[in-house]
């Protein structure tokens, strides 16, 4: 359930609000909506939070990443290098652009790792799009240096990871431009959403322009007598959307606050057993969405997942995942050495995926929810003693 699970009255009298005005689109309808914009007053506070300069709302996570590219301008055939550990939305966004995707390695903490990005890089590549998974920030001071170094933008794929911080600033504030999702499976949700936050002028005003058709908003005039700035899509957030973005964002600390107390119970719990968690840049900043034990070898991995099942509560093998690990889409493997616009995509056989394999294949992990009883926290607790016996 994940950002439902702490809806309460005020998403109704949100939504309710919004409803009784009869006016759910963000844009237009000036005289008739009496100044009452919820979407604008969601980016304002998105933006406000975050300390970026600008916040773009959109109409999900998949779309904001697709117009962050096309925000710093990836055109067809560029290539764009990140991770094999991610949701396979961050792939279909560059491949949605006509360009590239190429797939780093992972280091030790799940995230793209800043010391194979060098071997990738190539004059045709356009950005560096690191993800931030399972609630743990990516390597972004490694990651950054190598961008610099090479003049690349990072475009930050933070959908996984809303309110997570690396060393005091926001996930998806670090590099050029970075995305939240507001998904029904993500901490905080507005049913579907997402948002850009960027503090450059230049990249926000193609990203906006190109989220609505080229539109050039203004509060001014009617939306009929827009200027256009050339061709675009419509992955517009609602006014409903907004309005639940509101109320989220006043519940983020809340729900983080809640995620954090369990996690910390069963990490102390399973370094107790003799377990080692994952290693993480800036534990201060996790989101505590996920818990991971890194086991020694992946049979000892496995072997800790079937006792885990056997107590009840099985943990998954990262390495398993079929959505979140690019060694499972065949789609992608099948992309392997075709042209995209006079550029060769590389091969994505799952021999390429060897480092990020060997760490992922170690990598057991519950996932948590927010409310959670002392019930359900003591059945995983139970479940992760039960599973160290087996694994050490």
């Amino acid at each position: 359930m994940a950002g439902a699970e702490i809806f309460d009255n005020a998403e109704i009298k949100a939504i309710s609000d919004v409803i009784q005005r009869r006016m759910i689109h963000r844009y237009g309808s000036h005289d008739f909506r009496k100044g009452q914009y919820r979407v604008d007053e969601f980016e304002e506070k998105a933006a406000k939070l975050t300390g970026a300069k600008y916040a773009l709302a959109l109409s999900s996570g998949t779309a904001a990443l697709i117009v962050a590219l096309k925000g710093i301008g990836v055109k067809p055939g560029d290539e764009i290098i990140t991770s094999p550990f991610t949701f396979i939305a961050t792939v279909e966004a560059i491949v949605a652009c006509d360009a590239v995707p190429v797939l780093g390695e992972i280091d030790a903490t799940l995230g793209l790792d800043p010391a194979s990005l060098e071997k990738f890089i190539t004059p045709k590549t356009k950005a560096i799009m690191p993800v931030h998974m399972f609630g743990v920030a990516a390597d972004m001071d490694g990651i950054l240096a190598v961008a610099k170094k090479h003049g690349l933008p990072v475009v930050e794929d933070a959908c996984e990871v809303v309110g997570g911080t690396y060393k005091g600033r926001y996930l998806g504030t670090i590099g050029v431009c970075g995305t939240w999702s507001f998904d029904p499976n993500k901490t905080l949700t507005v049913g579907e959403g997402g948002i850009v936050l960027t503090s450059d002028e230049d990249v926000y005003h193609k990203m906006e322009y190109y989220h609505d058709h080229g539109h050039v908003h203004s509060k001014e005039h009617d939306r009929g007598a827009d200027a256009k700035s050339g061709l675009g899509v419509n992955y517009r957030m609602g006014e409903i959307e907004g309005a639940l973005g509101l109320v989220a964002l006043d519940k983020m600390q809340y729900a983080l606050g809640l995620l954090r107390a369990t996690k910390k119970k069963i990490i102390d719990a399973g370094v107790a057993a003799g377990l080692t968690p994952r290693p993480m840049n800036d534990a201060d900043g996790d989101t505590a969405s996920h818990v991971i034990f890194m086991m020694p070898t992946a049979d000892a991995a496995k072997k800790f997942q079937a006792a885990t099942k056997e107590a009840g509560c099985g943990a998954a093998i990262i390495a398993e995942n079929t959505w979140h690990y690019a060694k499972h889409w065949k789609a992608l493997e099948d992309m392997g050495g075709k042209d995209f616009f006079g550029t060769k995509a590389p091969s994505y056989a799952p021999s390429t995926m060897a480092q990020s394999d060997a760490i992922l294949s170690r990598a057991v992990m519950f996932g948590l929810g927010i409310v959670m009883d002392d019930a359900a926290v003591d059945k995983i607790i139970n479940a992760v003693k039960v599973g160290a016996r087996a694994a050490l």
